[in-house]
C-alpha cells in the first residue's frame, strides 16, 4: 500500500510539474530600426503592427511573415526636426472605429520644435494619407515634450504634454491652467473637422483656463495607459533631482487632478530654494515612486492583459538610465507585489538597453521597445 501511495504521489508531483506555466521570457521579433519609440495597432487587426520611428516613419512589421514591410506607413520626416533628444515622432492612436473611419492621431514635435497633435486619415485613392492639424501647443524649450496619446474607455482622446522644458518649469507652466504644458488633456475628436471639448471636462466654463485640461501638475509624463480591465489610468512622469514617479487614478479622480508638480517631486519637497514647496490643495500623491539610486529616468509601461496567467495585472515599467525592469501589482488602494525583471528578461546575460517604450497588442500581449533599434515579445 505504502508503494503504491508513493507511485501515485511521484506521477501527481511529476504532472505539477510538466504542467506549470513557463516563466515569461523576452524574445527579439525586430531588429534594424531607425531609434524606435512606440508601438500600436488599430483594434480590429491581429495580422500587423505600427512602429514609430523617432525621426518621423511609420513602419508596418507583418506578423505573419515575421518581416518588416519595405514601404512605410506613413513618412512626415520633412515635418520634424530633431535638435534634442526627445524630439520627434513621439505617440500614435488608431480611432477606436478605424476599420470605418481610417482616422488615426499622432502626436510629434513640428520643425519648430513645437507639439503638434494632428488627425490622419488614410484614403484608397492615394498612398498618402492627409493630415489635418487639431492642436499646436509652443514649446518653451527643446526638451519635456511628453509624447503619449490614446483613446480611454469614454471613446474620447487624451493627451499628455510635457511642462515645456529646461529644469524646475522654470515658467510655472504645470500649475497655470491658461497654458496646455504639464497637462492631460481630453477631447472629442468625432466631429468631421477639427475636435470639440467635452461639457464634462473641469474647466470648460472658467476661461481663461483651457477648457481642454483634464488634469494637471506633470513634469514630463513618458508613456501612459488605460488599464481595460480596471479603467485606472497609469502615468509615468520622469523625476528631476531625486525621484521617480508613477501615478495610477480611476477615471473619475482623474478629473481636475493635480500630480503636484513643480512643487512637488513625487512625495518630496522640491528642493530648490526658489520655489514654493508647498503640497497644493487637494494633490495626488503617486503610487509608486523610486530614488535616482535605482534609475533616472522612467519608462511607462502597460497592464498585463494576454494569456500567460502568471502576469496578469501586472504594470510593467522600467528606467531609461538604469536599464532596470520592474512590474508592480496595484489594486486600486494599494501595490499588493513587485517584481525585478531586469535579469529574466535579459539577452545572452545582458539587460534590453534603452527602453523607449513598451507596447501592447490588440490581444493584449506586451513588447519592450529599445531605443537601440530592437522589439522584444513577452512569451511564456
Amino acid at each position: 500500500m505504502k508503494t503504491l501511495k508513493l507511485i501515485i504521489t511521484t506521477i501527481i508531483a511529476s504532472h505539477i510539474i510538466t504542467t506549470a506555466e513557463p516563466k515569461p521570457r523576452a524574445v527579439k521579433i525586430i531588429d534594424n530600426l531607425n531609434e524606435p519609440v512606440f508601438l500600436t495597432a488599430p483594434t480590429t487587426s491581429s495580422d500587423a503592427l505600427y512602429i514609430l520611428e523617432k525621426n518621423g516613419r511609420i513602419m508596418i512589421y507583418d506578423r505573419k511573415t515575421k518581416k518588416i514591410r519595405p514601404r512605410p506607413f506613413l513618412d512626415i520626416r520633412h515635418q520634424i526636426n530633431i535638435k534634442m533628444n526627445e524630439q520627434g515622432l513621439l505617440g500614435m492612436a488608431f480611432s477606436p472605429t478605424y476599420h470605418t473611419d481610417k482616422r488615426f492621431y499622432l502626436y510629434y514635435t513640428n520643425t519648430k520644435g513645437d507639439t503638434q497633435i494632428s488627425r490622419f486619415t488614410t484614403h484608397k485613392k492615394s498612398a498618402q494619407p492627409s493630415e489635418e492639424k487639431l492642436i499646436t501647443v509652443p514649446q518653451d524649450f527643446r526638451n519635456h515634450n511628453g509624447g503619449w496619446i490614446g483613446f480611454g474607455p469614454d471613446k474620447l482622446l487624451y493627451i499628455a504634454l510635457g511642462d515645456g522644458g529646461a529644469g524646475n518649469d522654470p515658467k510655472h507652466r504645470a500649475q497655470d491652467l491658461t497654458s496646455l504644458l504639464g497637462k492631460i488633456l481630453r477631447i472629442d475628436v468625432s466631429t468631421k473637422t477639427g475636435y470639440s471639448t467635452p461639457k464634462s471636462n473641469p474647466f470648460t466654463s472658467q476661461a481663461p483656463k483651457r477648457k481642454e485640461i483634464y488634469a494637471f501638475g506633470l513634469r514630463n509624463p513618458w508613456r501612459c495607459t488605460w488599464d481595460k480591465k480596471t479603467n485606472i489610468f497609469y502615468i509615468a512622469d520622469v523625476g528631476q533631482n531625486n525621484w521617480e514617479e508613477i501615478n495610477a487614478v480611476t477615471q473619475d479622480k482623474l478629473k481636475a487632478a493635480n500630480f503636484g508638480w513643480r512643487n512637488r517631486e513625487a512625495t518630496h519637497a522640491n528642493p530648490n530654494q526658489n520655489i514654493t514647496n508647498k503640497k497644493p490643495k487637494s494633490a495626488i500623491d503617486p503610487i509608486h515612486e523610486y530614488d535616482h539610486s535605482q534609475g533616472k529616468s522612467i519608462t511607462g509601461g502597460y497592464v498585463y492583459r494576454g494569456k500567460i496567467k502568471s502576469i496578469q495585472g501586472h504594470y510593467f515599467f522600467a528606467d531609461w538610465i538604469s536599464n532596470k525592469i520592474w512590474s508592480i501589482k496595484y489594486n486600486g488602494n494599494k501595490i499588493t507585489s513587485k517584481k525585478n525583471w531586469t535579469h529574466t528578461f535579459a539577452q545572452r546575460g545582458r539587460p534590453i538597453t534603452n527602453i523607449s517604450s513598451f507596447a501592447t497588442d490588440p490581444q493584449g500581449e506586451l513588447y519592450i521597445i529599445s531605443h537601440q533599434g530592437s522589439i522584444y515579445s513577452i512569451k511564456k
